[in-house]
């Protein structure tokens, strides 16, 4: 029976990243995914400078940067038509954009620097978790059982290892998606586009460069009401006027897909005895924005230095690995309150009028919220007095 220190279950962002930082720090590491990289993965593709700087700090900052669409500014068309447009602000000295990178490229060098770093990667489907007095002591994969010190889950919107090992005491909150490549637009600015007129609230659609004429768009839904997210892009792309007249040329790539997005991090459990759950496996997606990939590859870092902590000192015990779950509430939970009352908010039509299809009045409500949102700023910056009297002053656009 093979035995390693640590297996991690799933090689997207918050998997790669958890195995890197482990096998850096001298841990045996086994990374299991089903799929044979390089591999699609549906996202919206962006990389926010908080995914930027810890990248840096992973060393790759430079081989991903290659490959990606730079993107300076973010621009927002409100429900009444109007327009507001943010620069985007880099952290810890690095330049000032978003990147934009398809997930088939960006797992890829996630993944292959977690075999550089030290880690194992095996292909093969995890199917039940192996379980010793209550306690998580390794994996089933292919039939094999495979046996470790600590298991990290890493599985993002798939709760069927959790489900059958009975270790799922309630059903997560999810959102949801799809997105389609396209080729050959017209000239393109290289800013995102976020579309909240003609869409479902709360969610919004994106037009995101992937390059000169060449974009991700996609749509994201995050309330209550059944929302098929397929039917809601198709729809989009031949009736939202903006995205009408600039897929009027272009060429499908290969097939829309769907997918969704869990985003109860608030209330997810995080560790069980012998286990941690990381990234969208525990919900750590912005219940705002649908954005996670930053907090994946941040989960990821906080997990392995707690892991490493944890077995160089003893048996991974739940009481032992309440450590883990309050350094993500130290890192995470303010943020994501705060996210969540604005998620609830975001339903309301005529404040996204107010605040992004204003005047020039509502600039710096526009400033503050995206930079907050992108973790370009701390989120502090939304409960000063200054931005709630900018929010009280800001008009929307008349028509």
């Amino acid at each position: 029976m093979q035995q390693h220190d640590v297996i991690v279950v799933g090689a997207g962002p918050a998997g790669s990243a958890t195995a890197s930082f482990l096998a850096r720090a001298g841990m045996d590491v086994l990374l299991v995914d089903k799929a044979t990289f390089p591999r699609d993965k549906t996202c919206g593709d962006c990389l926010s400078p908080r995914a930027q700087a810890i990248l840096h700090h992973m060393g790759i900052l430079e081989q991903v940067d290659h490959q990606a669409h730079h993107a300076p500014a973010i621009r927002l068309y409100a429900p009444n038509g109007g327009c507001a447009e943010t620069a985007v602000t880099g952290l810890a000295g690095l330049p000032h954009r978003t990147l934009v990178i398809p997930r088939y490229r960006f797992d890829h060098i996630l993944q292959q620097h977690a075999i550089d770093s030290g880690a194992t990667f095996r292909v093969g489907h995890a199917q039940r978790l192996l379980l010793t007095d209550n306690r998580v002591v390794g994996v089933t994969v292919h039939d094999q059982d495979v046996r470790s010190a600590l298991v990290v889950l890493a599985t993002g919107a798939s709760t069927g290892l959790l489900k059958a090992s009975g270790m799922l005491p309630q059903r997560p909150r999810f959102s949801v998606a799809a997105r389609r490549y396209y080729r050959h637009l017209p000239p393109l600015d290289p800013h995102l586009e976020l579309y909240l007129n003609q869409v479902a609230l709360p969610g919004y659609a994106w037009l995101f460069p992937t390059g000169p004429q060449s974009a991700n768009v996609g749509v994201w839904y995050s309330g209550r009401w059944p929302v098929s997210a397929r039917v809601a892009l198709d729809a989009l792309t031949r009736q939202h006027p903006r995205l009408r007249r600039v897929l009027r040329e272009a060429q499908p790539v290969a097939v829309m897909k769907s997918y969704p997005i869990r985003v109860d991090f608030l209330t997810a459990q995080k560790r069980w005895p012998g286990m941690l759950g990381v990234g969208e496996a525990i919900g750590l997606v912005n219940p705002f924005t649908g954005e996670g990939i930053d907090y994946a590859l941040e989960s990821g870092q906080i997990a392995a230095q707690v892991i490493t902590t944890v077995l160089g000192t003893g048996t991974p015990t739940l009481a032992r690995l309440q450590r883990y779950e309050q350094q993500l509430n130290a890192h995470f939970r303010q943020l994501f309150q705060i996210m969540t009352l604005a998620h609830y908010l975001a339903g309301h039509m005529p404040l996204f009028n107010r605040i992004f299809g204003g005047d020039r009045s509502s600039q710096p409500v526009v400033d503050a919220l995206i930079q907050t949102c992108f973790g370009m700023t701390d989120m502090s910056v939304l409960l000063r007095p200054q931005f709630l009297l900018h929010l009280l002053r800001s008009r929307p656009m008349t028509t």
